[in-house]
């Protein structure tokens, strides 16, 4: 059996032709990181959205995650409520019942200054699932321009050479 030494995607915003490298953090947020790793077997092709007032985040939601038919609700690992510029943060929300939202499962891309803390005393929970290591700066600038220009086409996908 192989071992994994690390998973790795890229993050393109094709409209701006900038490309990310997010390495996973598949240590301190292991059973996320599996979880999306499967949902974007295939290349994930989305639309983004900019927070609102979280401050600079751009997301895109992804497919449920799965498991023998049945959606997962993942547990919170590393989580913060002062991400850093760079950081891949996991968002999972219940389905509400009262008003008949079906659960979200979204990633947020973190390029600058971030406070989670106004949605309730706790926050908003997300995990810390990875960072940014290659294209960070022109990514950001993307998303910048994303505030005023609106949403934009997104592409996830596993990079190639990394472990599987």
């Amino acid at each position: 059996m192989t071992q994994v030494t690390h998973r790795e995607l890229t993050v393109r915003l094709p409209e701006y032709d900038v490309t990310a490298v997010v390495r996973l953090h598949t240590q301190s947020s292991p059973t996320i990181t599996a979880l999306v790793w499967d949902c974007i077997e295939q290349p994930l092709e989305s639309v983004t959205g900019h927070a609102a007032f979280d401050g600079e985040e751009l997301f895109t939601y992804i497919p449920p995650f799965t498991k023998n038919g049945e959606r997962i609700a993942p547990p919170v690992e590393d989580w913060t409520l002062w991400p850093k510029p760079g950081d891949l943060v996991f968002f999972y929300r219940r389905p509400n019942e009262r008003t008949g939202r079906d659960a979200l499962y979204e990633l947020a891309f973190m390029y600058g200054e971030t406070d989670l803390r106004h949605y309730h005393e706790t926050g908003l929970v997300g995990s810390v699932i990875g960072h940014m290591s290659e294209g960070a700066e022109a990514f950001a600038k993307a998303c910048a321009s994303t505030r005023t220009r609106g949403q934009t086409k997104i592409t996830v996908a596993r990079k190639a050479d990394a472990a599987t």
